[in-house]
């Protein structure tokens, strides 16, 4: 009788690491590595976050991920330091949460403005087919250029540096500059999410 008490406590216990396994697999699982956004994306969920190297950096920064049918691709690397109290993974899973929102509303391009809430601070900020105006991303740190911040988190969109981001991306966004500072978003958007918004 004990045995098969024993036998069905690592049974049992068994049975909750298969699942947790399955469910940590499936990105539904708890969030184990402290720093680590939450690991919860939907399967429509285009954006995500993941460890990438930057080599402007020379190091490995949280960045936020695009899949647009054909792979993952480096969007927005979280490179600067934009205050709050928040961890680069915590910040690149809300701008990522954010992110997937607008995609929703068409999201076309990012720019940055100045935000009334916070005069002292610049927001980058993303257009949509849906929206008035600029709604924000995310707030910079005091003292923080807007275009500066702007053109180091996108610097592969911008810029062209790796395989997916060049030629009609790198070409749509050459005129990228502090008179116009506006990153195009639409060369680098699956087909879905281009006509998305249009309704």
């Amino acid at each position: 009788m004990r045995q098969n008490i024993i036998i069905l406590g690592i049974g049992s216990l068994g049975i909750g690491a298969f699942i947790l396994g399955v469910l940590i697999a499936a990105g539904l699982g708890i969030d184990i590595v402290q720093g680590w956004p939450p690991l919860l994306v939907k399967k429509t969920d285009r954006f995500s976050c993941q460890l990438e190297s930057d080599i402007n950096q020379g190091k490995e920064v949280w960045t936020v991920m695009y899949d647009n049918n054909e792979g993952k691709y480096p969007w927005l690397g979280i490179v600067i330091t934009m205050g709050g109290g928040w961890t680069p993974a915590e910040r690149c899973s809300e701008i990522e949460r954010r992110l997937e929102n607008y995609r929703q509303d068409g999201l076309v391009k990012l720019t940055y403005r100045q935000d009334p809430e916070t005069p002292e601070q610049d927001v980058i900020c993303a257009i949509t087919k849906s929206s008035n105006g600029c709604p924000l991303l995310l707030t910079l740190k005091k003292d923080v250029d807007g275009y500066e911040a702007l053109r180091e988190i996108t610097y592969a969109l911008v810029y062209g540096t790796t395989v997916y981001h060049n030629s009609e991306g790198k070409s749509v966004n050459s005129n990228f500059s502090r008179e116009s500072p506006v990153v195009d978003l639409k060369p680098f958007l699956a087909r879905e999410d281009k006509l998305a918004g249009d309704n």
